[in-house]
C-alpha cells in the first residue's frame, strides 16, 4: 500500500511543519482502511541522494525492499542541477510491507525531495529539520561520489553517521580515489564511510585471507614477493586503474604492512608495476588487464608468489562461468583446489542492507584506501 500527498513550496524553504501534518494524515488514513491497524516503524534516517528522476524511478522497488528489512525515514532527494526551475518541493509517500498471520503491516515512511537549480544549494538546509531525532542518519550517495564538494556532498555528510558511496561510479578512479584518501588522512575523525565496490571484494578477501588460516602455508606465504591482480578496465576511464583493483592491492599492502617505494603506470596494455619492501624483503604488486571478458571493473584473478619456493604460487580467480570464485595451491606439477564460493553477486538492496547494520568505522576500509591513495601517488610522482 502506498500513499502520498505533495506539498509545493517553489521560493521558499520547505515548511517543515506541513509535512510533519501530512505524514500524520496518510498513517490515520491508512489506519482507517486496515481493520489491524498498522504499525508505524523507523529504527534509522535514511537519506538517499540522486541526480535525476529517471535515476529516481529505478530506485522505487529497492527502496521498497531495504525499508521493509530496515524500518526508517527514508528521504528521497532528487537533485537536478541542470534544471531550468528553481525550485523546492515535497511529497510524502507511505511504504508497507503485507500483514502475515503472525505481525501487523509495518510501514514506513518516504519524503521525496525534488530540488532544481540554484535551489540545490538550500536541499541541506531543508532537510536537516525533518530528520527523526535520536536515530542514526545514513547518507547514501547514488550518484557519481563528489567528495570534494563542499556545497551538497560535505553539508549533507555533515550531519550523518555514515555515507554510503560506489567507488564504481568514479568517473575519474585515480583523482577521485586520492581525494577520498585524502579526507580520511587529514580528518580522520571524519563521518564513517561505506562504499559498494569494497563490499562486492568480500569474497575476494575472504579467500586470499583464508590461505593463512592453513599452517602448512603460512611459511611460504611469509616470504611473498610477487602478487599480481588481474582486472577488467573500468568504462569511465579505461586507461587508469579500476577502483576495486586498487581496493584490493591497497588492502594487502596495508594488512600486510608492506611499504610502497616507487611504482610506474604502463601507458600501454602493460601491467603497472610497484615496489614495496617488508622489513629486509622486496615486494612486487603488478596490476595487468586481464583478457578474459568479463564485465568492466571487476577483478578476474590474484596470484601470489614466494620467494621461498618459485614453483609455488597462491591463486584466487574468477570462474570461466561467472558464478564462482574458486581458489587453487599450486606446488611444482601439483594443483589443489582449496574453497569455491558462490559469486551470484548480491543486489543492490541487500548491499545497502548490510551496510545499515553498521555504524561506526570501518577501519580495514579506510587503511585500504590510504594505501590505495598512496599507490597513486607513486603513479603520479608525487
Amino acid at each position: 500500500m502506498n500513499e502520498q500527498s505533495a506539498i509545493r513550496n517553489p521560493q521558499s524553504a520547505i515548511d517543515v511543519a506541513a509535512i510533519e501534518r501530512e505524514l500524520t494524515s496518510l498513517w490515520q488514513r491508512a489506519s482507517e482502511h486496515e481493520d489491524g491497524g498498522i504499525m508505524r516503524a523507523s529504527t534509522l534516517n535514511l537519506l538517499v541522494f540522486v541526480t535525476s528522476q529517471s535515476e529516481a524511478a529505478k530506485l522505487d522497488d529497492t527502496l521498497t525492499q531495504i525499508t521493509a528489512a530496515h524500518p526508517s525515514r527514508a528521504i528521497l532527494i532528487i537533485a537536478d542541477r541542470q534544471s531550468q526551475e528553481s525550485a523546492l518541493t515535497a511529497q510524502v509517500t507511505s511504504r508497507c510491507t503485507l500483514p502475515t498471520a503472525t505481525s501487523k503491516q509495518v510501514c514506513c515512511e518516504q519524503i521525496t525531495i525534488n530540488a532544481g537549480g540554484s535551489q540545490v544549494a538550500e536541499v541541506p538546509s531543508a532537510i536537516a529539520p525533518l530528520l527523526v531525532s535520536d536515530l542514526p542518519v545514513y547518507l547514501w550517495w547514488n550518484a557519481e561520489p563528489r567528495i570534494t564538494d563542499k556545497v551538497t556532498f560535505r553539508r549533507l555528510v555533515d550531519f550523518t553517521d555514515r555515507v554510503i558511496i560506489d567507488s564504481a561510479d568514479f568517473n575519474d578512479p585515480h583523482g577521485d580515489m586520492a581525494s577520498m584518501a585524502a579526507v580520511l588522512r587529514e580528518t580522520p575523525r571524519w563521518t564513517a564511510i561505506s562504499d559498494l565496490n569494497w563490499a562486492r571484494l568480500t569474497a575476494w578477501r575472504a579467500l586470499i585471507a583464508g590461505f593463512y588460516d592453513v599452517s602448512e602455508y603460512r611459511p611460504s606465504l611469509a616470504s611473498l614477493n610477487d602478487i599480481v591482480i588481474e582486472y577488467s578496465p573500468a568504462s569511465a576511464n579505461p586507461d587508469e586503474l579500476s577502483p576495486r583493483a586498487l581496493l584490493l592491492g591497497g588492502w594487502l599492502a596495508s594488512r600486510l604492512a608492506w611499504r610502497l617505494e616507487s611504482g610506474s603506470l604502463s601507458s600501454g596494455a602493460g601491467p603497472s608495476v610497484f615496489k614495496f619492501a617488508k622489513d629486509d624483503r622486496k615486494v612486487t604488486l603488478q596490476f595487468a588487464r586481464t583478457q578474459r571478458a568479463i564485465e568492466p571493473g571487476r577483478v578476474a584473478m590474484v596470484t601470489m608468489r614466494t620467494a621461498a619456493d618459485a614453483s609455488t604460487a597462491f591463486t584466487v580467480r574468477r570462474s570461466s562461468d561467472g558464478q564462482r570464485i574458486e581458489t587453487v595451491v599450486a606446488r611444482g606439477e601439483e594443483r589443489v583446489a582449496q574453497r569455491v564460493l558462490s559469486y551470484e553477486g548480491l543486489s543492490e538492496s541487500e548491499l545497502i542492507g548490510r551496510e545499515l547494520e553498521i555504524l561506526g568505522h570501518d577501519r580495514v576500509y579506510e587503511q585500504a584506501v590510504l594505501a590505495a591513495g598512496e599507490i597513486i601517488k607513486a603513479v603520479s610522482g608525487q
